[in-house]
């Protein structure tokens, strides 16, 4: 893994070198920004962090939807899962 990079994470996963969750035991989900704004810096991250998830999957669902073969992924080895999702996001942009 690189050292620049991370994977936005679920709560669930450990906040480790590489992953980056959520603040435990913080307002999280949008919603719960609707009626009063972030306050503290915990919950500014844990704002932002639930939007940028939003839109990634958001995309992911655009994507699946044009490409189908998304969909049947697990039986591709890693590499070329990821290759596969590059790709369609490159054919998609262009």
């Amino acid at each position: 893994m690189c050292i620049d990079k991370y994977y936005l994470c679920d709560a669930p996963y450990t906040n480790t070198r590489g992953f980056m969750t959520p603040y435990r035991n913080t307002r999280y989900w949008l919603a719960d920004y609707r009626r009063q704004r972030a306050l503290t810096k915990e919950e500014i991250f844990n704002h932002e962090h639930a939007k940028l998830r939003n839109v990634i999957e958001r995309a992911y669902g655009v994507l699946k939807v044009r490409f189908p073969i998304l969909k049947r992924m697990a039986p591709f080895p890693f590499s070329l899962q990821r290759d596969i999702v590059v790709a369609c996001f490159a054919v998609t942009i262009s």
